[in-house]
């Protein structure tokens, strides 16, 4: 403060509104961060580094969902022993049968609602509302002390999930600097789901359950303390035409704290369209209305995407691990690990290369090949007796077929549902689109998870029925995107238009817009 104060004596009184900015400008010069910032940074750090920082904080919640995700198989074993129980009184199998499908029902809800309210109220605020219910799921297992208190818990922390899995690819594209950046920041919400899967297997088999919830409010925490101080969105700034705000903000995650950088080009550029846009609004500039058909095309692509992402098995595979690998040569806790594994390592490659490769060509082989292993797990299982491969077989070979759908999957058919519907979808549309079938496919997982017993009570070969519908779902996802999906990496979004059929009446499509978290001009 008394760099201000010496500043301003040097400059002499300054009084009056017009002026204000002139003492803002010589404090700019004079201090070596801007004052005008929820949080100051280095000047060396550049914009993408503080967009990276501002994803990884928003992953935390993905983190958290994939840590109470993981814990759940081994803590309703807890719940159910009548010696090791941290409840007042155990609970039989009923009573922990609802668990799992509860986080999944409670994160439709959450995602029903959450793109509708990132358009009112922004991305960053349902966020830091997400991190919130997920303290409040922690706080209900730690001190809970009945199963209606660990119910509680999966309810809040599904109704976080959900709006974590909707609103932050929202927010990544409103904040990245280009399509591209915003692709490979996508690619990393996938790897922190599945991370948090397996640090949740280990905690939950491994580590006594009083530490496993102290470590669950402490990540809890850190997203709490931290992201507050990231800055909204400039693109929600612009839809409440707030430039002051908005300026503040896009100087923030482009690294402009100097004055001197307030005149590079590329920042200038971007801000001009953001006036540019706020004038034609101003104006009433009516772009092309959406055709039906085109509406339509992009409902199905997005369901598409979503739905059969979820379809393709990952979380009754792992919910349900020791039914599909039946007995093996390990443990059912090394079973467990083994499978999560693979989710990682599938991850991490799709964060290392995934962004390099054409999303097409990703998502087919991903889903066809998933497909191919599922397949074989699946006749395995039905005619396995017939195959006289020995006991080595019975053993390692679900979980070998298993571990490979897996990381395949987490390589590219669920991270490429968030990326491309990012990519396709135009921005509104996104925001309702992608929440309304992100909200679809967690109601359907909740009707896979909670049928699983009855159908394999009931059906002769249930178990070999589920696996033939996540191969379906994965092929069918993997032959309808060719000729269905348009080629959207290193494609302007004026050419994905044109693919899905949106032009105007000259045969060209739309005008500049704020398109996919960005504003472009199409051609």
């Amino acid at each position: 403060m008394d760099g201000v104060q010496l500043v301003a004596h040097s400059t002499g009184v300054i009084s009056g509104r017009s002026q204000c900015s002139e003492l803002q400008a010589v404090c700019s010069q004079a201090l070596p961060f801007d004052i005008g910032y929820k949080m100051c940074l280095p000047k060396r750090v550049g914009g993408p580094a503080i967009q990276s920082v501002a994803t990884a904080l928003g992953n935390i919640l993905c983190f958290n969902f994939g840590l109470m995700f993981g814990i759940t198989p081994a803590h309703m074993t807890l719940y159910e022993s009548e010696e090791r129980t941290p409840l007042n009184q155990a609970t039989d199998p009923a009573g922990t049968a609802w668990l799992t499908g509860y986080l999944f029902l409670s994160a439709a809800v959450g995602a029903l609602v959450s793109g509708f309210l990132a358009l009112k109220i922004g991305p960053k605020s349902v966020l830091l509302c997400s991190g919130l219910l997920q303290i409040s799921a922690w706080a209900c297992i730690h001190f809970g002390n009945d199963i209606v208190h660990i119910y509680a818990s999966r309810l809040f922390a599904g109704v976080a999930s959900g709006a974590a899995f909707v609103v932050l690819p929202i927010f990544i594209n409103e904040i990245a600097e280009s399509r591209e950046k915003a692709a490979r920041l996508t690619f990393t919400i996938e790897l922190w789901r599945t991370l948090g899967i397996l640090i949740g297997f280990v905690l939950g088999f491994y580590v006594p359950y009083a530490f496993v919830n102290i470590v669950g409010c402490a990540v809890s925490f850190v997203f709490t303390m931290t992201f507050p101080f990231v800055q909204e969105s400039p693109h929600y700034y612009l839809r409440k035409n707030n430039m002051a705000s908005l300026e503040k903000s896009l100087r923030w995650y482009r690294g402009i704290r100097d004055i001197d950088d307030r005149e590079k080009p590329e920042y200038l550029s971007e801000l001009d369209e953001f006036h540019a846009e706020l004038r034609s609004r101003d104006k009433n500039v009516a772009s092309t209305p959406m055709s039906h058909s085109y509406i339509i095309r992009l409902t199905f692509v997005s369901f598409l995407l979503t739905v059969c992402a979820k379809l393709s098995g990952v979380f009754v595979e792992l919910n349900y691990a020791a039914d599909f690998l039946g007995r093996t040569g390990y443990s059912t806790e090394t079973n467990y690990v083994v499978l999560a594994s693979a989710q990682c390592i599938g991850a991490l490659l799709a964060r290392l290369v995934g962004p390099r490769l054409p999303r097409k060509l990703l998502l087919c082989f991903s889903s066809l090949f998933a497909a191919a292993a599922v397949i074989a797990l699946a006749l395995f299982k039905a005619y396995g007796q017939f195959w006289l491969l020995g006991n080595w077989a019975d053993r390692y070979l679900p979980i070998v077929l298993l571990a490979i759908q897996l990381a395949v999957v987490s390589f590219g058919l669920y991270p490429l549902a968030a990326v491309v519907s990012s990519e396709v979808l135009p921005t509104k549309l996104h925001d309702l689109l992608y929440s309304l079938a992100s909200a679809v496919s967690w109601l359907l997982l909740f009707g896979m998870i909670e049928a699983f017993n009855a159908v394999k009570a009931t059906i002769a070969p249930g178990l070999v029925l589920y696996l033939w519908v996540f191969a379906g779902a994965s092929i069918f996802v993997g032959l309808v995107s060719l000729p269905l999906l348009p080629e959207t990496r290193n494609r302007r979004p004026s050419a994905v238009q044109r693919k899905l059929g949106y032009v105007d009446d000259g045969g060209v499509a739309k005008g500049s817009a704020v398109t996919n978290g960005h504003i472009a001009t199409h051609i």
